[in-house]
């Protein structure tokens, strides 16, 4: 049976009006998820605050992991470390294992990651664990 020409047109017209909302659709989530994350990036800069000194040493040992671990992260886990130890009265055994945590973690967490898995965790939170640590100021 012929197709009648009005039809198949009609059914052209649609496909090309469907494609072209189709790009439409994706430009504008495109735009919007832009606008939304750009904030996100912009402002989140702020100070990392750690929680007890395990995480501080985990933080400390994934930049040495990644080869981050600059002077002012160093000089910023030991200001951290120094704080810890005073704020909470840590003996030196408290200490020790506390950081015995933080570096298990840290190697665990490498270890996870395989042959060259580990380079995304250092653009990442390696990126994020030196930001932090250097950003800390020596203490009042």
């Amino acid at each position: 049976m012929p197709v009648h020409r009005s039809n198949t047109m009609r059914k052209h017209r649609f496909e090309r009006t469907n494609l072209r909302h189709a790009l439409s659709k994706k430009l504008l989530v495109l735009s919007l998820g832009l606008l939304l994350a750009a904030p996100i990036v912009g402002f989140s800069q702020k100070l990392h605050k750690f929680n007890n000194l395990t995480e501080v040493v985990y933080f400390f040992e994934v930049t040495l992991y990644c080869g981050l671990a600059t002077d002012a992260v160093i000089r910023g886990y030991h200001h951290l470390e120094d704080g810890f130890r005073r704020t909470h009265h840590l003996t030196s055994e408290e200490m020790d294992e506390q950081r015995g945590k933080g570096w298990n973690l840290a190697h665990a967490e490498w270890q996870n990651r395989g042959l060259g898995g580990f380079r995304a965790w250092c653009a990442t939170e390696g990126r994020e664990a030196a930001n932090a640590l250097s950003s800390f100021p020596p203490p009042a």
